[in-house]
Order: C-alpha cells, then structure tokens, then sequence
C-alpha cells in the first residue's frame, strides 16, 4: 500500500514484546511510540520507523470519538491490528468504548482471524477475504491484567484462556482500501489537478482486485465500469459465504473497496447453508437477530456510497470549490458515466431483484421445493426491510426450533440459535473442525505452545 495516499497518516512506533512463532513474522513486532514524539520540536527529520494508520469517514454516521483505525495501520507492507492506539482513537478518554479505544486485539479474536482465514483457504473462498497471514503474542502488564479480570476489555479468558495473561497482533497484506477511506479522502481533497487525478486513480486502483491493478488509467468510464464489478464481485463472495453457512454480523466499514471482506474477528461459522435466528441477552435483555442474508446489508453500503459519491462530485463540480476547468470537467464526466453505467444496474434501484438474487442463492442450496421458498422468501423480505432501510426486524412466526450444535461463538457474548423447521441444518464437518480448532486453541495457555500450533495451522 502505497504510504502517500491521502488517508494514511504516519505514527512513530517502537520495537515491541510482541512474540511471533516464525521467524518471519517477527519484523511486525512494533507498537505505537507517542513518547517520540516532542511536544515543541522544529524542522523534523523524516522518521523511517513510522507504521501508516488510516483515517476514516463513515458515510451513514460516525462514532464520537473513531477517526479512523485506532488500533492498526500499515507496516512492512502489511495490516498489523493490535499495535496500541494511534492518533485515530480520540475515544482513548471514553470508558464506554473500550472495545475500540483501548487499542487493544484480544487473543480470542485473532484466534478467530486465523482460524477463519485457513477455514476458508482450505473451502476455496480464501479470494473472498483479507486473509490474516500472523499471528504474534506479548504479555499483559500489571494494569492490563486487572483491567482484563474486571471486564474492562474485548478480552474474555472464559472464551480464550490466553486472554487472562496476553494480548494479540495479527498481520494482513496491505493491498485493500475501504469505502470510508475513500470518503475520508474527498472530504480532505488537495485542491490541485494533479491531486485531484492521483486521488482517483488509486480509487480505480483499489475498485479491483490485488492481481489486475497493474494497468489502470483512472478514466472516468473505467472507474465506473470497475465500481460495478467490484459490486458483483463482493455480491458473488457474500452469496458464497451464505452457502458456507459464514456470517460475521458487523459489515461496517469491514468490506474492502474491490469485495473482499477484511476484519474476520467476528465469524459464525456453520459449514453448510442456514436460516435461524439467534438469542442473546444485553444487559438483562432478550435479543433476537435473524442470521442469515448478510448480502441486503453489503448492497446498502454500496447504494450510500454510489449516491454519496455522485452528491460529492456535483459539490466538487463548482468553479467555488474547484478552480481548474479540466479538473472540473473530468469531475462532470465521471459524474455522467456513474450515473450510466452504475445507478441503472438493477441492484442499484430494484429491491426485488436483490431480494430473489439472495433467494435464488440460498433455496438450491437449502434443497427447498417451491411452498418452502416462498416461507424463506418471507423471512428474506423481514431481513431485507432491517438490513437496507433500518426497520425493527418483524420476524415472522416460522415455527422456530431449537438448533442443537454449538458453532463456535463469534464474538464474546454467548448465543444460542434456533433454526426454521423447512431447512434443518447441523454443523457439517467444515463447521464442527472450525469450532473444534478453535476451542483447542482457545483453552491453551503457554504462549509457546499456542504460537507453535498457529504457526502450523
């Protein structure tokens, strides 16, 4: 990831006690260093040991306090999360966000990331994600250790016994960009020419995949056309994570620009296809969510952001903002060929044809006959109302029954599921391996042994 892209900014770092099982990974053992930095110093000197943390713009609304990537940035050519806090977790000073503010990567939920990643290497659908390629542990120090034991942290030893004494670093490529980025960088546009057509020419770049980035021109009718096809290519992964029974719940700012899903902490993992819900308890509350349909929610990122885009290049249009006739007029054009070749694709503009996409998808592979795809149909219809346009999720009555495999938990809050009676399911034995690796791995505590069995794994 080319470091001059205007949404990544350099933080010091220093060399850390972050562990690795193969020598290999050790050159990502480094944290943030803020002590490196003066408080009143004059003329700096270019720093080489900087890792790059990304700045972020959520497009339907941002947490107060989450700038961007609080805990991660791009070092040594790759993503490392975990490393403290960077200059993006202005919500360091908010007890009630210690998830994201604590710059913290529980072990459990990089146990979740690797597991996951060579899960679906070995199913074929290893394209369809950021793969986590490391996995590096350290001690906790006293205060940590005491914040963990008092329920002040993502860690939760009763998941992963490894939590109760260690923390986590995990390592992806660093070849993706996400669509907060992007909205991140329009809204802190240089207003030169040249900057203006560097700026969307990595967004052309980024549109597609890792392998097919070498000959981009950044034509508007180019930039366009790869918009599209990055649409259907991530449609097409989330079709097969839904056929592999994979859901991982929060798809906010977690979708790469070009399709690929890219923070794997939170997987449900059945193996085979499945339509339930899911029961859980917040603070003394029943919850209810329908699992099932993730695909509605990746199509309405897509949908804000095509109108988010088209809203800001008329903005960007006018002599006001931008001053340069040809900047202005490439802008127009780009506007023109969106408006083409993008907002009159159907996914763009009808919702039945999301909706039977996702049913045409799922029922084959649910083996359902003609009466059972019109029940599915009606919970699609629930799910696509809550996943697009934010409604209360109406489930209709399918006569839920109890599911009686564990999948392994996805995040630290325990859940139980129930399943519709017209398409049982069970953990297949992808889904029952997965769980399995993942409790073994979970229960040990010897940082060697655990760093050993990732490292073959």
């Amino acid at each position: 990831m080319n470091h001059a892209l205007p949404w990544l900014f350099p933080v010091p770092v220093r060399r850390s006690r972050f562990r690795a099982g193969n020598p290999d990974h050790a050159r990502f053992n480094v944290e943030v260093a803020h002590d490196r930095l003066d408080a009143f110093a004059f003329a700096p000197s270019p720093d080489p040991e900087v890792l790059h943390y990304d700045l972020q713009t959520q497009i339907t609304g941002n947490a107060r306090g989450r700038l961007g990537s609080g805990r991660g940035g791009v070092w040594a050519g790759h993503y490392l999360k975990g490393v403290g806090r960077t200059p993006a977790a202005a919500n360091w000073n908010e007890p009630s966000d210690l998830y994201h503010a604590s710059g913290h990567l529980s072990v459990g939920s990089a146990l979740r990331e690797r597991t996951i990643t060579t899960a679906l290497q070995a199913r074929g659908l290893g394209h369809a994600i950021v793969p986590c390629v490391a996995v590096l542990l350290r001690s906790l120090n006293r205060t940590e250790s005491e914040a963990i034991a008092g329920g002040q942290s993502s860690s939760r030893p009763a998941f992963a016994a490894a939590d109760a004494n260690h923390a986590a670093l995990t390592a992806k490529p660093a070849d993706f960009a996400r669509m907060s980025n992007v909205a991140f960088a329009l809204d802190h546009f240089v207003n030169e020419p040249q900057a203006i057509g560097t700026l969307f020419l990595e967004i052309d770049r980024f549109l597609r995949p890792p392998e097919a980035r070498d000959k981009v021109d950044g034509e508007p009718r180019a930039i366009a056309e790869a918009m599209a096809a990055a649409y259907h290519r991530g449609l097409a992964n989330f079709h097969g994570f839904a056929r592999a029974g994979l859901f991982w719940l929060y798809l906010e700012s977690n979708v790469a620009l070009d399709g690929r899903f890219l923070d794997l902490e939170t997987p449900l993992y059945f193996g085979g296809p499945f339509v339930g819900i899911a029961l859980s308890k917040i603070d003394g509350v029943q919850e209810r969510e329908l699992i099932g349909f993730e695909e509605f929610g990746f199509t309405r990122q897509w949908r804000t952001f095509v109108h988010w885009l088209l809203a800001h290049l008329r903005f960007l249009q006018s002599p006001l903002v931008v001053e340069s006739r040809e900047a202005r007029s490439f802008l127009r054009s780009l506007e023109r060929e969106i408006t083409r070749h993008v907002t009159r694709e159907p996914w763009m503009t009808d919702d039945d044809a999301v909706l039977n996409a996702a049913l045409d998808n799922l029922a084959p592979a649910l083996g359902l006959d003609a009466r059972d795809r019109t029940r599915l149909g009606r919970l699609a219809r629930a799910a696509f109302g809550s996943w697009m346009y934010g409604r209360p999720p109406r489930l209709p009555d399918a006569g839920w029954v109890p599911f009686l495999d564990s999948p392994a938990a996805p995040t630290p809050r325990h859940r139980t599921f129930q399943q519709a009676p017209f398409s049982p399911a069970h953990l297949t034995a992808e889904g029952t391996s997965f769980a399995t690796t993942l409790t073994a791995l979970g229960q040990e505590t010897d940082p060697r042994r655990l760093l050993r069995s990732l490292a073959s794994h």
